[in-house]
């Protein structure tokens, strides 16, 4: 069984849009052919607006997938609100040859919002706010075939750039102090933690039910391997310096593979995994390879402007299992 994760870089307009959509159309299918993926999970996947509709549709990502295998797979997304469909932008998708028995949008579930109250904030807070992140992570429960359920996890986790601060921006949008800026930038971190701790606690609560459980995690983590929200996931023995839960842990599958084969973010010159696929030990015991798509990655920084690039800045990763 193969299994990929893209970041699709903003896929789709708010209103469809054949003309703006066809350069997207011919870079981003080859793109998602060449993985052969039974399981493909989509970051950034955008839903768009139809006059009279109800809820958001997909008109976008079904033109891509159209005349492709993967129009025929079951396919399920994140909810920006339970019952709601869809949002305008970073949407999750899972598309999968086998059926997928359920899914759910993960807010706040399993984990308190933490509080916070920034100094900079103009005009002040009274109290402590409940830090809430925006978006949700998608759960879902996919049918192999086998008496025992594969649970997959996608996510795309707040990246690490400086969040609003009520007041805390000129008009012309700069920050008007480093104070204000590094309370957003804490703001964002916090976010981002959040979310983590969310999607571990789910996952202890897969593992409370079955041990041996089959988890997967994969998306965009917006983090590298050597950060806490990582570690924080990977719950790895020589953090929690408890051995007898070390069946708990997840496997970083990817951290196997050499530094430049593994990069999935190019910034500033500088190669970063940010993309990342997570497995249980069940899971992991049985992968066969893990391989990113990242060759002639442009850099999301100096080759942003260039007007011809409809790719995205993002590379494919893609693992396959004895299951």
């Amino acid at each position: 069984m193969k299994l990929a994760t893209f970041n699709m870089e903003s896929f789709g307009s708010d209103r469809f849009d054949m003309a703006a959509l066809r350069p997207r159309l011919a870079a981003l299918r080859p793109k998602i052919l060449e993985l052969e993926a039974d399981i493909l999970c989509l970051q950034e996947v955008n839903a768009q607006k139809l006059r009279g509709a109800s809820q958001r549709q997909f008109q976008a990502l079904d033109l891509l997938l159209h005349d492709t295998p993967y129009q025929d797979y079951y396919c399920v997304a994140s909810e920006r609100e339970p019952g709601k469909g869809p949002g305008q932008r970073h949407n999750l998708v899972v598309l999968s040859r086998y059926p997928i028995k359920n899914h759910e949008s993960l807010f706040q579930h399993h984990a308190n919002a933490p509080k916070w109250q920034p100094k900079t904030a103009e005009p002040a807070y009274d109290e402590p706010q409940g830090i809430e992140y925006e978006r949700p992570i998608l759960k879902t429960e996919i049918d192999l075939g086998e008496k025992r359920p594969f649970h997959l996890f996608v996510v795309h986790l707040r990246a690490p750039i400086a969040a609003m601060i009520r007041g805390g921006k000129n008009e012309d949008r700069n920050w008007k102090s480093l104070s204000a800026w590094a309370e957003g930038y804490q703001l964002s971190v916090l976010k981002q933690i959040s979310q983590a701790l969310e999607l571990r606690i789910a996952v202890e609560s897969l593992f409370d039910e079955d041990e041996n459980a089959r988890i997967v995690v994969t998306g965009d983590f917006n983090a590298t391997g050597e950060t806490g929200t990582l570690r924080l996931l990977r719950a790895d023995p020589d953090d929690t310096g408890s051995p007898d839960m070390a069946n708990r842990r997840l496997f970083q599958l990817d951290a196997s593979l050499p530094p430049d084969r593994r990069k999935t973010v190019i910034h500033r010159g500088k190669g970063q995994a940010l993309d990342h696929i997570l497995a249980s030990a069940e899971v992991t015991d049985k992968t066969l390879s893990v391989k990113v798509f990242n060759y002639e990655l442009p850099d999301e920084v100096f080759d942003a402007g260039s007007s011809d690039y409809a790719g995205s800045y993002h590379a494919a990763m893609r693992a396959e299992f004895d299951l």
